[in-house]
């Protein structure tokens, strides 16, 4: 008999307790990293397998909050790095079936602070993002700091009117250079929800009296992402026949931005995706890009939104759509955190299809305080199919080929999305 027969046997008949072993910490280490898009700073639960459940808040500017529910973390056995600035300390307590963390930064330095699980879905990440003083205030306006000691029952129920709900499901996202880390532990809502796609609304951008970007050669960007949508409405119709598609227009009409999202509320959606192409006073850029709402982090994706919300002008001043305040874009992140999880999953896996699928170059995924997603209330993005002020990318973009290969790696997207959702 072998010795790990042995050991086996033992365990089977219960002559062995495994409480008797030595076992290894759940939390060996945590580590701090800096972003490569050099917009903050990753730090990294070195987790042996995944958290119960975790949460994180943020009660003042210098304090970040995390508890992390894992039986048989002991905070006396969690190895922490050595800080440096912006940091100046992390401090563990032990809670109820995990370890409550506290991140302390340096006065007068400015961070948007989310949790997520990373790409194998077993470690935890807690993103730093730099911001401004005045989102922070915004962010932590009456939010109370958790006392670890004193906590003796779950902390979600020691701040449940600040925290999501329990009852959640995790997406496993990998950080995008060009976006802000977000949290991707998703409540499940409570609506009767089953977890599955059942309708996904397609938003040809522009339409009517509102051309969209124009090429060198004429043309029109309503005209391209009204094809490239309706080739992707009849993909979902054929590879997904459960699934119910709507089209915010189907022909050459135009619509306010605020009336595509009430279509896809109206339809009930649980998918939203807005289609675009993109121009620039140059010919040089090139590329695919994908969004998600959020407050817009670079200047370029600053210039996509400020192009994409100027449709408003176009409207009739008697219904037109009103602008975003900051306020509404940041207070949208802290109350939609579901949402804008699954957007960012949604917006990463499409753009990998741009890039595997259709061979694009890839200009990655972005947060912008995009009207139309705003209005849209479910999961949403918005694809920038390429840039027409490029003659290649506009010969590309006028192409049956290229459209062809721009909707299939939108449903592959959506396919990858769903099985992840569904699982």
């Amino acid at each position: 008999m072998n010795a790990r027969f042995l050991f086996l046997f033992l365990l089977f008949l219960g002559g062995w307790s495994t409480s008797s072993l030595a076992q290894p910490s759940p939390l060996p280490n945590i580590s701090i990293a800096t972003r490569s898009d050099g917009l903050g700073y990753v730090i990294r639960f070195h987790l042996t397998s995944p958290a119960d459940s975790f949460k994180l808040i943020q009660p003042s500017a210098d304090l970040i909050q995390v508890a992390v529910y894992k039986k048989g973390v002991l905070s006396s056995l969690v190895k922490t790095p050595v800080v440096q600035a912006p940091f100046t300390r992390i401090g563990l307590n032990d809670v109820p079936n995990g370890v409550g963390v506290n991140i302390r930064l340096q006065a007068d330095t400015y961070f948007i602070a989310k949790a997520y699980p990373d790409a194998n879905g077993r470690h935890l990440l807690v993103g730093l993002t730099r911001a401004t003083s005045r989102e922070i205030s915004i962010l932590t306006a009456g939010m109370p700091a958790i006392d670890w000691v004193a906590t003796s029952a779950p902390v979600r129920d020691v701040i449940q009117n600040v925290m999501i709900a329990d009852t959640t499901t995790t997406i496993h996202t990998p950080i995008a250079d060009t976006v802000p880390a977000a949290p991707v532990t998703i409540p499940r809502p409570a609506n009767g929800y089953d977890g599955k796609i059942h309708t996904i609304v397609i938003d040809p951008g522009h339409g009517g009296h509102d051309p969209g970007a124009i090429g060198p050669r004429g043309t029109r960007e309503k005209e391209v992402v009204l094809k490239v949508s309706l080739l992707l409405g009849e993909m979902i119709k054929q590879r997904m026949p459960d699934v119910n598609v709507v089209y915010t227009r189907g022909d050459d009409r135009f619509i306010n931005l605020y009336e595509r999202g009430r279509i896809a509320n109206r339809a009930k959606g649980d998918l939203f995706i807005s289609v675009h192409a993109n121009s620039h006073r140059t010919s040089q850029p090139n590329g695919a890009e994908v969004f998600f709402l959020g407050m817009a982090r670079t200047d370029e994706a600053l210039e996509v939104m400020m192009k994409e919300n100027s449709v408003i002008a176009l409207e009739d001043p008697a219904t037109r759509t009103r602008e975003l305040t900051d306020e509404e874009i940041i207070l949208y992140e802290l109350t939609n955190t579901a949402y804008i999880a699954n957007s960012q999953y949604f917006a990463a896996q499409i753009d990998g299809q741009f890039k595997s699928t259709a061979q694009r170059r890839s200009r990655g995924v972005k947060q912008a305080g995009f009207i139309v997603l705003y209005h849209a209330s479910m999961p949403s993005v918005l694809v920038e199919l390429g840039f027409l002020s490029n003659p290649a990318e506009e010969q590309y973009l006028r192409s049956a080929n290229g459209q062809k290969a721009l909707a299939e790696s939108i449903f592959l997207g959506i396919q990858n999305y769903r099985k992840q959702m569904e699982r």
